[in-house]
């Protein structure tokens, strides 16, 4: 959070609390422990000192009349919100507003005026009215929370009717998740007094956190909650198709007789996005290329929805899609020509006006259509970004709509501004029913937690892990024995350094 946003939040929180009767010691220990959660320990007092003097903590003259401070402070909003709107982007401004009905429920002195001022920011904000009213019942515990499309609750009791529910082991209360689905966030809170761990960070009673991409709950008892267990629930009715993927035993041998990948084990269904990582030279490439179907095993079996990848392909035709890392484009040919072409050749029958709603609908899908005049060029003699080029290989096979998609090292040679773009694409299908396997080096904190799970391969082809990408730099720390091995991200910042878990597998034992 930059300094601007954070100071504007601060006399938003000041303006906000001093209605009705002035600040609460709730709300002050709100505002102080907000803090400590951005800034750490020190440099919190530059900034409690802005709340406090505009919340006028430390005034013992008389205040002005009420009607007075409500017009002056109804001004000092909208100039406020009006500075963060420029700063912020919409998912930033959902947060905001979070933190400010968390603030009014830190007391529960819930007033027409102090929700006026709340729904002033919302206003401004342009959130919508739907998104407000499930942020209001989930911070505020209100009763229709339980007939909430966008709120799901994770409990062991089989007595309360809620609409959206996950049942767990032995669980003292329930935990609750909230869903914006305009802005694809999820925020979590647990109502209970176990011990509950988000990414190794304990859960406190009450708190809102944001439940982010490749986060995992660990509960008193039972299996973990993993962030793609969530999101599979609340959009289990949106895909058309369900998708198993099941790899028995998988083995295979290159013609001079060394072994690429070994004894290969896993499971995976649809909306899920699976990371395949290591180091160079462990088989990342050749298991992608092994389970797409292109190099067959010498062992084990690949099966799509119980069929045999390779015995039965006539009737999986069509299911699957491979991007490369070398783009396949034709450098004299534009953006929208690669694609019809492509298309054209993949759906014969089709008449010149469905192939071109075809082929428009997917270069919108991409953001790709304001751009489908310009000529491709060469990597070397480039017209368009290296972002756009890798987004534009992923439009050659998804015109196909295949179910299940692999893609080669898709942010290879990119920036990170690119590289996240690329990912959020993927990540974008994957919430639209498909399956997709990305072969991923060096991936930024960012990238790593989009993945719902991770492969991680050893020198020899060996999987030394199938699961949760958090929970993998917590599983590797545990068997190095290091002293934080309960805490998969920092405390401060939510980073997620995945280059931990390759010193401890290359380390020289």
């Amino acid at each position: 959070m930059s300094e601007k946003v954070l100071r504007a939040l601060m006399q938003l929180f000041a303006i906000l609390t001093k209605q009705d009767g002035g600040v609460e010691e709730n709300e002050v220990r709100y505002v102080r422990s907000f803090l400590k959660q951005q800034l750490g320990e020190t440099d919190t007092n530059e900034y409690f000192d802005l709340f406090a003097e505009v919340a006028e903590l430390n005034k013992s003259s008389e205040k002005d009349s009420p009607k007075l401070t409500s017009v002056l402070d109804s001004v000092k909003i909208l100039g406020i919100c009006k500075k963060i709107n420029k700063t912020l982007n919409q998912s930033q401004k959902i947060v905001v507003l979070v933190r400010l009905f968390e603030l009014l429920a830190s007391d529960m002195k819930i007033s027409p005026q102090r929700m006026a001022i709340i729904t002033t920011v919302s206003d401004v904000f342009k959130i919508d009215k739907e998104d407000f009213s499930s942020i209001k019942s989930f911070v505020l515990s209100e009763k229709e929370i339980y007939q909430n499309d966008h709120i799901l609750s994770i409990n062991s009791s089989d007595k309360i009717k809620i609409k959206n529910f996950i049942h767990v082991e032995k669980l003292d209360k329930e935990i609750l998740i909230l869903r914006i689905s305009e802005v694809n966030l999820y925020f979590i809170k647990y109502t209970g007094d176990e011990d509950l761990f988000l990414n190794g960070l304990g859960l406190h009673k009450n708190n809102i956190y944001l439940f982010a991409k490749g986060s995992a709950v660990r509960l008193p008892k039972g299996k973990p909650v993993y962030y793609s267990d969530v999101t599979a629930h609340f959009l289990k009715d949106l895909s058309p198709e369900k998708i198993s993927f099941e790899v028995k035993n998988l083995q295979y041998k290159f013609k001079n007789g060394s072994i690429g990948i070994r004894n290969i084990n896993f499971s995976a269904s649809q909306g899920n996005l699976i990371g395949i990582m290591g180091a160079s030279g462990t088989g990342k490439t050749t298991l992608l290329n092994v389970l797409s179907g292109i190099e067959k095993p010498s062992e084990g079996t690949i099966s799509i929805n119980s069929l045999d990848l390779h015995l039965d392909k006539d009737q999986l035709r069509g299911t699957i899609g491979y991007i490369p890392q070398d783009d396949l484009l034709i450098e004299e040919l534009t953006i929208y020509e690669n694609l019809y072409y492509n298309a054209k050749l993949c759906f014969k029958s089709l008449k010149p006006e469905e192939l071109n709603l075809k082929v428009e609908d997917t270069l919108q899908n991409l953001g790709l259509f304001d751009k489908k005049d310009l000529k491709v060029g060469s990597p070397f003699n480039k017209t368009i970004s290296g972002g756009q080029r890798k987004r534009l290989n992923i439009a050659l096979e998804l015109i196909r709509e295949p179910s299940i998609l692999f893609v080669d090292e898709p942010t290879s040679g990119l920036s990170s501004r690119d590289s996240e773009h690329v990912m959020d694409l993927l990540r974008e299908l994957t919430l639209k029913g498909k399956l997709i396997f990305v072969v991923i080096h060096q991936p930024s904190s960012e990238i790593y937690k989009m993945f719902d799970k991770i492969i991680i391969l050893d020198q020899g082809g060996y999987m030394v892990y199938f699961g949760n990408p958090i929970e993998a730099v917590m599983y590797f720390k545990r068997l190095d024995a290091q002293i934080n091995s309960d805490i998969g991200e920092c405390a401060k910042c939510g980073n997620v350094n995945a280059e931990v878990i390759f010193n401890i597998i290359e380390a020289q034992v």
